[in-house]
């Protein structure tokens, strides 16, 4: 498996017989264990997801639905009943409270993957490195 990018590009195969595609550490086909394959590269941009992106884009969703929430929660407060406006105005900020913290674990969690993604890629390359000076 070699890294280029965000891409991780697998040494696939794929059987003679059946047309099954499947990864190198098999020895035989796992649909009609034959053990005729020819082997080929795939591109697989799927095999990591930019889950730093999904996590920020929540994040971003999370802190506008609070605002959102207390915004409209607040708009309520116009009753002349003084409890249920200050229930209101109650639910108004806890919404808004519970929405920036998620959206700042939110935001943690994306650096936390962006920067072990980096020290995962710098770490392979160092290894592969490593390999080819062996050689």
């Amino acid at each position: 498996m070699k890294v280029q990018g965000n891409v991780i590009i697998r040494h696939m195969l794929q059987c003679e017989k059946c047309g099954e595609i499947f990864p190198k550490d098999f020895n035989r086909c796992p649909k009609c264990k034959s053990t005729r394959f020819s082997g080929y590269t795939v591109v697989n941009p799927i095999a990591r997801l930019p889950i730093e992106s999904i996590l920020r884009a929540m994040a971003h969703l999370m802190w506008m639905f609070g605002t959102a929430a207390c915004l409209i929660l607040l708009w309520q407060t116009d009753s002349p009943d003084v409890d249920r406006n200050l229930l209101l105005l109650a639910a108004a900020f806890g919404a808004l409270a519970v929405s920036v913290v998620v959206s700042v674990a939110l935001f943690g969690m994306s650096e936390m993957m962006y920067r072990i993604v980096r020290i995962q890629l710098r770490l392979r390359a160092f290894v592969e490195e490593q390999q080819n000076q062996g050689k």
